[in-house]
């Protein structure tokens, strides 16, 4: 395709208004429009699109998939894969910890390479296209629970070094980029998985029924005993449901913190010699991940809990969860 030279994004607009026009184009087209001349590509890559786009209303929610701890592949609203997001700088980990801040930018932290404990942070930022380091945190850790509650991140307790188990706890606040440690009810042998409800902190120990609760605001923890013990290794939160997939349990659990109640949902045999389903979110419906099929989705709110539903979304791998932002 041959390039335009003009010096205006679009011959006969000023540039306010053209801004205005590229805004609006969903990104799932950018690959194509990108080609049309230098200046679409400098401007679709640059902060200014992103506040024009905010400006305008044209934010679009993707899903960020993230495949076998490694790569994150990229899905628009309508299960379109738009591309990849560039790998996370140093050794691959797994056991890590991620969130994502402000609502569009993907955190990363902790996890194990091999035997190596880590402590690196890192952040990435869809309008650059890049990473960045962050603060480590205070101690290494992999196979802790974490959460965002009020716009502050947490992580709880894990694993450090030759699997000792950590009883402490430390909070991130993306205002000052520092790790502060703080003290939690201790867990032995810890893995577990962490939630925000009325802005507060609930972290759910496997293999006990007891969920312990901190309220920020008061710095106090309380027991909550659920009557359930759990053995949870996939969950997903979606309108104040926590959904979890138990090792030893069929189908799909469903925790209401709100009414302390419990139920579980039907969930189809995979068919792939004994691997598991993993969950994510999409579209405010749960997404059941699997390794050689299209993933399904289901809105059990309003939906008869035996409907699931294939999507076009196959990510290429296996333990795959996913985080939505807003760009």
């Amino acid at each position: 395709m041959v390039e335009s030279f003009s010096s205006s994004l679009i011959p006969g607009l000023a540039d306010d208004v053209a801004e205005l026009c590229l805004s609006r184009i969903p990104r799932s087209s950018f690959q194509i429009i990108s080609q049309v001349c230098w200046r679409w590509r400098r401007f679709l890559r640059s902060e200014r699109y992103e506040t024009v786009r905010k400006m305008t209303g044209s934010v679009e929610e993707l899903m960020c998939v993230l495949v076998d701890h490694q790569y994150w592949e990229v899905y628009d609203g309508s299960g379109n894969k738009l591309g990849w997001i560039p790998p996370v700088p140093g050794p691959i980990n797994c056991s890590f910890g991620h969130a994502v801040l402000d609502g569009r930018k993907i955190m990363v932290f902790g996890g194990q390479s091999g035997r190596a404990v880590s402590a690196d942070v890192y952040e990435f930022n869809p309008a650059s296209n890049k990473w960045r380091k962050l603060a480590d945190m205070n101690m290494p850790r992999y196979n802790f629970a974490y959460v965002i509650v009020d716009g502050l991140v947490y992580v709880i307790r894990g694993y450090s070094s030759f699997h000792a188990s950590i009883p402490n706890a430390e909070v991130y606040n993306p205002k000052t980029n520092k790790w502060s440690l703080m003290d939690c009810p201790h867990r032995p042998n810890f893995h577990g998985m962490a939630f925000s409800f009325n802005s507060k902190l609930f972290v759910v120990d496997n293999e006990s029924s007891i969920i312990d609760i901190y309220d920020h605001k008061t710095e106090t923890w309380e027991e909550l005993d659920s009557g359930q013990s759990l053995s949870v290794y996939s969950y997903t939160i979606i309108r104040n449901k926590v959904y979890f997939l138990n090792w030893f349990r069929p189908g799909m659990g469903v925790f209401d913190p709100e009414k302390n109640s419990w139920s579980s949902v039907f969930v189809p045999p995979t068919n792939e010699g004994g691997l598991r389903y993993y969950l994510g979110q999409w579209n405010n419906k749960v997404i059941l991940f699997s390794r050689e099929h299209e993933a399904l989705s289901g809105d059990l709110d309003k939906e008869d809990a035996s409907k699931w539903r294939a999507t076009r979304i196959r990510p290429y791998g296996h333990h795959s969860t996913s985080v939505l932002i807003n760009i």
